[in-house]
Order: C-alpha cells, then structure tokens, then sequence
C-alpha cells in the first residue's frame, strides 16, 4: 500500500506548536513548494548574504547545524558542529557552550536554500534567548561555490571549487527507485547499505532485508563495508531519508577511492511514495 507523505497542514502545525521539522522529515515536493524563508516568516528571523558571511567570519560565531558527518566533509572555515537533529536540550547546550562568553553574533547554516535545519536552529535559539541570531541560507556548498578558500574539505583547507564534486557528477550516480531495484535483481553480489538512523529506517527493510544498516555518523563501519566491496569488487548501493545526505557520502567513497556505486534518488521517501 502506497504510504503518504505527511500534508502541509502538518508543517503549519508544526509552526504552531514551535517545533518545526527538520531537513529529513518534509519531502523534496514540500520543500520545493513552500520555501523555507515563507515558512519560517512569522517568526521574523535575521538572514545573511555569502558576500557579507564572507567578508569577515571571523566576525560571527558559525554553526553548522547538519550531521557531524556532514559537517566532518566540508564546512566554513571557523564554523562548529551543533546537530540540530539532536534533542532540543542537546542541542542549545552544545549552541551554548559554542559560544561561550562571546558577543559575535550567531550564524547558523546547513545544506542549502531548501533546508530548514538552519531556520529551526534560529528559532530555538532565539526563544532560548540567544542573542542577534542569523540564519545562512544560501547553505554551505554554494558558500563553498562562491568562497572556496573560506572553507575546509576532508580536514584541509580549500584551494578551489573545482575541488567540489559538481552537479553533473552526483547525477551521474543517482537512479529512481525502479532502476535501482531492476539492478540489484541483476546483480545479487551487490551491496546495499541503508545510511538512515535505526529510528528512521524503524526495522523496516525496503529491499527485502538484503541492506546493512549502517548509520551514516559511523564512519569507521561505513569504511570497513566500502573497502571491503573494493576488495570484493561488487558495486556498492546506499538509500538515506530524501536523497539529501547521500551528498557529503560521495565525498567520503571519493576519499576511499570508490567509483563504482549508486545512490537513490530521492532516498527512502519516493521508494515508499512509488516515484
């Protein structure tokens, strides 16, 4: 039976009830339909430019509110890592102790102009009382497009966006739910990791308990599963929530010197959806 994606009144309700969704729990429909920026307009949030981020960040306290993953792969030179996927108390603690005793004002940022975990780390911290609050929407890889020196790639600072894998690469290795399916019946030696949390994936299987669950925040499992398909020579297949993490993934197989893998384009969501 065909399982539904939650209907926009959720996400007004979720306004209501001051606890906006993250990234992961709204579709990519949703999230192309109703901005961010209108979504997150009643609560009057302060918005800053890559040009003036980049000027001077030293000028702000940045915090990259993505997976400590992610934000391992590549973020703002100077920027911290506060998950805002962690419980709400977790998460101002770590805001908290970011900042210290400092009176920069706070940046928050994540994925790009569709991703909401950097608007509902703005709210939380406002209504925390955390002073001159900011939100970076334009995200970290257009930040890293536009301001390549202003960033870190791997641990190592950049020298150039032409070290970013481009928008033609990623596609390269998407295929939809069908084509996915229609190539692991082909190739039973293929291996295939589901990156989402236990509490996401809920002990449900989408390929017929053929997939490993493998959490994305466990780097050295990840590793040890994709050397091992090296050595095996067998292609490697991985799912996440929407289709959005699978991202900073591609950075991580290009680091182990993996060419031969393929993500689903648009993740769990649209196998569930049947698109």
């Amino acid at each position: 039976m065909k399982i539904y994606s939650i209907a926009l009144i959720s996400v007004v309700a979720a306004l209501a009830a001051v606890q906006p969704l993250n990234a992961d729990q709204m579709s990519p429909a949703k999230q192309t339909q109703t901005p961010p920026r209108v979504v997150y307009a009643p609560f009057n949030l302060k918005y800053i430019s890559a040009d003036d981020l980049a000027k001077n960040p030293d000028a702000y306290t940045i915090i990259d509110t993505r997976s400590t993953f992610s934000y391992n792969v590549l973020h703002i030179r100077g920027a911290q890592s506060a998950p805002v996927i962690l419980p709400k108390d977790e998460f101002l603690a770590a805001v908290r102790h970011i900042i210290g005793n400092s009176k920069k004002p706070v940046v928050f940022y994540c994925i790009g102009p569709v991703c909401i975990m950097a608007f509902k780390a703005a709210v939380l911290a406002t209504q925390a009382g955390i002073p001159d609050v900011r939100v970076f929407d334009a995200g970290v890889y257009a930040f890293a497009h536009t301001h390549p020196t202003e960033c870190v790639l791997n641990g190592e600072p950049m020298r150039s966006a032409d070290q970013l894998i481009s928008d033609e690469e990623f596609g390269a290795h998407l295929l939809g739910p069908d084509a996915i399916l229609a190539k692991l019946n082909n190739d039973p030696k293929a291996v295939v990791i589901d990156i989402r949390a236990p509490w996401q994936r809920a002990g449900i299987s989408l390929f017929q308990m053929r997939d490993q669950n493998i959490p994305l925040q466990d780097e050295a499992a990840l590793a040890a599963a994709i050397e091992q398909a090296k050595r095996d020579g067998v292609a490697l297949y991985f799912i996440d929530v929407k289709g959005i993490q699978v991202r900073a993934l591609q950075y991580f197989l290009r680091a182990h010197g993996v060419h031969n893998y393929w993500f689903v384009r648009g993740g769990a969501q649209a196998m569930m959806d049947g698109q």
